[in-house]
């Protein structure tokens, strides 16, 4: 059972790390040094799609750890959790973002001297930084509520 707790503990560490340093290193970074407008852009999306890909895959290890170790403390597997509807929440907001999003921006990165894709470009980026955002809310309520568990359970 303590490596189920770890592997959830890590795979929330990894997907919240990475989405910090993403948002506070890496884009500011390539925005400032990449002078090309459209080559910064692709960077910063083939970046985004990565780390959208590594948080499905910690979201989904997550969901799996801890459900198999509901069962093994409780044994019962309550789907419902609050832990498991946030990260449901999380893989929900990250998918949109890496299957809808994400393609519909690089689509009208190369049209970008229109002013209506302009336009279209700057709220969907709008979308894509919410939706980031809300995943690292949830993911550090997520890391609160494992903190806390561990408290509750000594």
């Amino acid at each position: 059972m303590n490596f189920l707790k770890f592997l959830m503990l890590l795979t929330l560490s990894f997907w919240l790390g990475g989405i910090i340093f993403f948002t506070a290193i890496e884009a500011p970074i390539i925005l400032h040094y990449v002078q090309d407008r459209t080559l910064g852009g692709e960077i910063i999306n083939r970046s985004l799609a990565e780390l959208h890909w590594l948080g499905i895959v910690c979201g989904l290890v997550f969901l799996l750890a801890s459900l198999i170790r509901a069962y093994l403390v409780t044994a019962s597997t309550k789907l419902l959790t609050l832990p498991h509807f946030l990260v449901i929440l999380m893989l929900a907001s990250t998918a949109v973002s890496q299957h809808f999003i994400l393609p519909a921006i690089a689509q009208l990165r190369e049209a970008q001297s229109n002013p209506v894709a302009e336009a279209q470009f700057q709220h969907l980026h709008s979308w894509s930084v919410g939706l980031e955002g809300m995943v690292l809310l949830l993911a550090l309520a997520l890391l609160y509520l494992q903190a806390r568990d561990a408290d509750v359970r000594r």
